[in-house]
């Protein structure tokens, strides 16, 4: 293989990776469906809430897919079982990234998730 064929095959080989992975991951899908804008935001909760230490960056690797996970779980616990997200079908992932860049969440990330509960 010559070094041009090579310099092209490569970089196309990984979209198609990254492409393969979020039809497989409804959660790597979702993420990767916001912008550019909406996924760093999505970044930014989650490092406000501590549960992510990576670069604001917007892209999905193994820590922004373990904060969205721990996140997700903490939220339900939070909540009292009010808020859940299923992660594992396109709806719930999608539902979860989409409430959490836009703010939505915060409550439950960083407050007492009971604000709005009566008694």
């Amino acid at each position: 293989m010559n070094r041009r064929t090579f310099f092209f095959f490569f970089p196309t080989l990984a979209i198609a990776a990254g492409v393969a992975q979020a039809q497989g991951d409804p959660l790597a899908a979702a993420f990767s469906a916001l912008s550019p804008t909406a996924r760093r935001s999505a970044q930014e909760q989650l490092a406000t809430g501590g549960f992510y230490d990576g670069k604001i960056d917007g892209a999905y690797g193994a820590r922004t897919r373990s904060a969205l996970i721990n996140a997700a779980a903490f939220i339900k616990d939070n909540s009292y079982g009010r808020k859940s997200f299923e992660l594992s079908s396109s709806a719930g992932a999608s539902g979860f990234v989409t409430a959490l860049s836009k703010g939505e969440l915060a409550t439950y990330l960083w407050g007492e998730g009971d604000e709005s509960a009566s008694g």
